[in-house]
């Protein structure tokens, strides 16, 4: 079997949405999001921003004309919603990438050559992003400029990205591909009851954590309710906060607002409400 292909980090998370303004502002005030780029991408008419929390890039993601069903981006935001799109992958040569991902079975699509997506029903129910190009402005590629402490300071207390939580009905798939495709490393393999009985896999992907859970019954349950959705197999980004009182305190108080829950979620901590967050659930657990 071939080798599997070299990860050195996952680029970003994409969120998508209708109101790329509206998100982007939320990411700075709610996280301390720090936005270093945006563009526009004719092939699929569609806009983003580029930010950074803690150590992790998020890239807000809208169709500028979502009625155009022409677009590829239109059409996953009208199937899927404001939601979690996909994450990306690091590789060095895109085509080569490709090429062995397709000689492994495994489908892909919106192949530019340097960017291309693997469609979940080839990774266990993730929609991933594979790109050998970086990302304009990255403080990630300037020698000095960029450290996992870039967001210290804000009144979130956000640390860092703790994992993606990634929730699967194929969590073997899942597995297979991002440890023999993908040079992932399993980290743990058990059981978990939160927030039901379910498989957890936790695998270390270049410098980033992410956990794939099967719940045990998968049409019952918040993980089972997540599975019966049109989504693409991001159930959440869970973030480690040096305080968790002062982080409630700053996500309730002032102009946010926002609605906070226990309930649902993967770790144990707490989440904000996702329908307060533009689809996106944002999980928090205190740092150690």
């Amino acid at each position: 079997m071939p080798a599997p292909i070299h990860v050195p980090r996952i680029i970003h998370t994409i969120h998508s949405t209708t109101d790329i303004y509206g998100m982007r502002l939320r990411y700075q005030d709610a996280l301390g999001g720090l936005v270093f780029a945006e563009n526009y991408f004719p092939a699929e008419d569609r806009d983003c921003a580029l930010l950074y929390v803690a150590n992790h890039m998020v890239e807000p993601m809208a169709p500028r004309n979502p009625e155009d069903m022409t677009k590829p981006f239109s059409r996953m935001t009208a199937r899927i919603g404001q939601a979690f799109h996909s994450f990306e992958l690091k590789v060095a040569d895109g085509k080569a990438a490709s090429q062995a991902f397709r000689d492994a079975g495994a489908v892909t699509a919106s192949d530019y050559g340097v960017f291309f997506f693997v469609k979940p029903e080839s990774t266990g129910g993730v929609l991933v992003e594979v790109c050998e190009t970086g990302m304009p402005n990255d403080p990630y590629d300037r020698p000095g400029g960029w450290g996992p402490n870039v967001g210290t300071g804000h009144a979130s207390g956000v640390v860092r990205l703790d994992h993606i939580a990634c929730v699967t009905a194929e969590i073997d798939k899942a597995v297979q591909f991002f440890t023999e495709c993908v040079d992932g490393k399993v980290l743990s393999d058990g059981h978990t009851t939160q927030p039901q009985p379910a498989r957890r896999v936790v695998i270390r992907i270049g410098y980033s954590n992410v956990a794939f859970i099967q719940p045990d019954d998968t049409a019952s349950g918040p993980l089972g309710a997540f599975l019966a959705k049109k989504q693409n197999g991001i159930y959440a980004l869970v973030w480690q906060v040096a305080d968790a009182e002062k982080a409630k305190a700053h996500f309730t108080g002032g102009q946010l607002n926002l609605r906070l829950s226990e309930e649902d979620c993967v770790s144990p901590g707490f989440a904000i409400h996702p329908d307060d967050f533009f689809g996106g659930r944002h999980e928090f657990v205190t740092a150690v």
